[in-house]
């Protein structure tokens, strides 16, 4: 291996320990020092197929406004190496597993994407837009991957064009809020809980290397509907009325009404991509949240601007059809 990118900063007696990976193409090995104390992880993010610049973009940005992202002590671009602070192992995932309130957890959370949203004004030149095409292409992932592994063939063109049509009406007539800083995946295994620190701070931000500028109610679907756990409804409740306190009654209808939307599109797109993890790249693991997935989908079809949406699930997707993938 390299390790031109340790010798540059003096470290020259070390090894390397790896360390379970994302759903993603990066490595990670956590890096043990002869002699030292130093927390760090050493990441192998391939450039054909990891954002890096976005990454080194994103980081920029968080450190500015200062929020808690492991710190870049050495990268080389060229071959997608990162030497960067290891924030340990307490994931809101273990940290929760350990006994932490979930809604002091979730609070924290909450209180930093209050706080991005509120300093997004001058980032909105920073980084892509999160176009309705964007979410459009995400959305098509369900069909792409989900329905060829459910009918064992691809969906006829009439019906991909029927369910892009009824996307590209609900993208462009309900997509309200304000556009702020979107981290695209805010959920529990990317939030690390990080005690020895105060306020904001405490709550660790990994895995932003995509974020975008986009619709404000994006970040918080990731937060409460996620894929991985049942997040208790009364937490959920709470967190999702803090968020929306400050607006007036017709901004809270039109937010509802974006959340809705945006967590069905969300929804669907992460059965695709899981579908993908197991097809493609035999990571069996992430089937076991697809019944979660189509639960969160069922509870937000009941909201009345997704009947056609709904209607068309229902045609193509009864009950008996939604269903973990088998090879």
């Amino acid at each position: 291996m390299d390790t031109s990118i340790f010798k540059k900063i003096g470290i020259n007696d070390f090894k390397l320990k790896p360390i379970k990976s994302d759903a993603s193409f990066r490595k990670y090995f956590r890096v043990y020092i002869k002699n030292q104390k130093q927390n760090l992880l050493f990441v192998n993010s391939p450039k054909k197929t990891e954002n890096n610049l976005g990454y080194l973009k994103t980081t920029n940005i968080f450190e500015k406004i200062n929020l808690s992202v492991p710190k870049i002590i050495n990268f080389n671009i060229s071959k997608g190496f990162f030497l960067i602070e290891d924030f340990g192992i307490n994931t809101y995932t273990n940290s929760l597993k350990k006994g932490e309130s979930e809604y002091k957890l979730y609070n924290l959370a909450t209180d930093i994407l209050i706080y991005i949203n509120n300093q997004s004004k001058n980032l909105k030149k920073k980084l892509p837009q999160y176009t309705n095409k964007k979410l459009i292409e995400e959305v098509r992932l369900f069909l792409e991957w989900y329905w060829p592994a459910i009918y064992k063939s691809k969906p006829k063109k009439d019906v991909v064009n029927e369910f892009i049509k009824i996307w590209n009406n609900l993208l462009n007539k309900n997509l309200t809020t304000n556009k702020v800083l979107v981290h695209r995946d805010f959920h529990i295994d990317n939030l690390f809980f990080l005690k020895d620190r105060k306020g904001l701070k405490a709550c660790g931000l990994i895995d932003f290397q995509d974020a975008v500028i986009g619709p404000s109610s994006y970040d918080l679907v990731s937060l409460l509907e996620d894929a991985r756990r049942n997040v208790n409804k009364e937490v959920i409740f709470k967190m999702y009325n803090k968020f929306v306190k400050k607006l007036s009654k017709e901004q809270k209808e039109n937010f509802v009404k974006e959340y809705k939307i945006l967590a069905t599109n969300r929804h669907l797109k992460v059965i695709g991509i899981f579908t993908r993890l197991y097809i493609r790249d035999k990571k069996k693991f992430y089937l076991k949240h697809i019944p979660r997935l189509w639960k969160l989908i069922e509870y937000n079809l009941n909201f009345y601007s997704l009947s056609e949406l709904n209607k068309w699930i229902n045609e193509f997707f009864p009950k008996k059809f939604r269903i973990k993938p088998k090879l």
